[in-house]
């Protein structure tokens, strides 16, 4: 082979080899790239849908668990739908969540679990762009679910609290609508309770510490608790006043000790009760539904917190301050000239601090609540 001849046959190798480089350059090019896609494209299409799924999952399941509160579970599912089907997640394009009963489970009498979901099984299935690129043989869709759990819990402990210690019910033996000592008290068999006192008409009086604990008297309190972390109860007319026009930013349940209020307030508690009930004035009780009609609010600012005391325990010489047993709820119709509060107890939903198993003032509570758990 000559000279020349060599050259040529080295150069078409080279040519060859060149081009072989080129086509595996190209492939794992091609692969990168759709690799790239699937991270930039179909990856924040299922983190994006996981997302909205969850939050489609725990808003049905607390709206579930408040049919719990209720104690229906036919209610929960129902809710539990219904509050899916507002959210909205991505499957072909952005569609409301939409589930059925079989998506949903009560692990526990007061426990719902809810699935939502974007799956081939169940017909709605998240579409993506190249996953069948990576795969052949499968669709060009994900599958996706989402899971959440509720409780209904009885509430013992909330913020919000009014400056008034009322005394609890307690089994008035002699019938003289007072406190004798012997009578008998205790904490969920004798006290106010709901659902049976829902409805029942209150009068909330000021009272004295020299005069025997009546049904209704209340002592005015200062906020937040002795012993409260890092603070000590702020006092005084003003304070007083403030704390029934406004919101206590304070948790209080039972067991918790609230400092008296020396003085008469009883013209802070008209100026304060007058403020509330000026704050929401179309606010009024609804017999038949046992609840709070007419309302600006979602929750009118005049239902009130209200901690109540062991009556066995008073106000008495040597010790200026009440031991909680319960919170109640009142919703606060009107006040008299002369301070007296009239007002129902009723039962609400809120924020809190679940009752303790055997802790006091949790049979019968008028405060339920719902959380997400793990």
């Amino acid at each position: 082979m000559s000279a020349v001849e060599r050259m040529k046959f080295v150069a078409k190798r080279r040519t060859g080899a060149e081009r072989g480089s080129a086509l595996i350059l190209v492939t794992a090019s091609i692969t990168i790239l759709i690799a790239f896609a699937i991270i930039a494209i179909d990856g924040p299409i299922l983190l994006t849908t996981k997302g909205q799924l969850q939050a489609a999952a725990d808003a049905a399941a607390l709206a579930g668990a408040s049919g719990l509160l209720e104690g229906s579970q036919d209610l929960a599912v129902q809710r539990a739908i219904e509050y899916a089907g507002f959210n909205i997640a991505v499957q072909d394009m952005a569609r409301p969540v939409i589930i059925s009963a079989a998506d949903i489970s009560f692990p526990q009498a007061d426990i719902i679990r809810v699935e939502t979901h974007r799956t081939e099984a169940t017909g709605d299935a998240l579409r993506t762009y190249f996953r069948r690129l990576i795969v052949a043989t499968q669709p060009n869709t994900a599958d996706v679910t989402a899971v959440a759990m509720a409780q209904a819990q009885d509430i013992c402990g909330a913020k919000c609290l009014k400056p008034w210690a009322v005394p609890d019910r307690w089994v008035d033996a002699n019938g003289n609508n007072q406190y004798d000592t012997g009578e008998y008290y205790e904490t969920g068999v004798t006290s106010y309770q709901a659902p049976q006192d829902v409805g029942l008409s209150i009068v909330l009086k000021l009272g004295n510490e020299d005069d025997p604990i009546a049904p209704g008297q209340f002592f005015p309190v200062a906020y937040p608790p002795l012993d409260y972390p890092g603070e000590t109860p702020n006092t005084g007319g003003e304070w007083y006043r403030t704390w029934i026009e406004e919101c206590t930013p304070y948790t209080v349940g039972p067991g918790d000790r609230l400092l008296l209020e020396p003085g008469n307030k009883t013209g802070p508690t008209r100026q304060g009760v007058e403020s509330l009930i000026a704050q929401d004035p179309g606010a009024h009780w609804d017999a038949g539904n046992k609840t709070v009609a007419g309302s600006a609010f979602g929750l009118s600012p005049r239902i009130a917190l209200v901690p109540f005391f062991d009556p066995t325990q008073p106000p008495q010489s040597g010790r200026n301050w009440v031991r909680v047993a319960k919170v109640a709820v009142i919703f606060i119709e009107q006040i008299s000239s002369d301070g007296q509060v009239s007002g129902r107890f009723m039962s609400i939903t809120t924020p809190g601090t679940p009752c303790a198993p055997g802790a006091g003032g949790a049979p019968g509570t008028f405060l339920k609540g719902v959380t997400l758990i793990s």
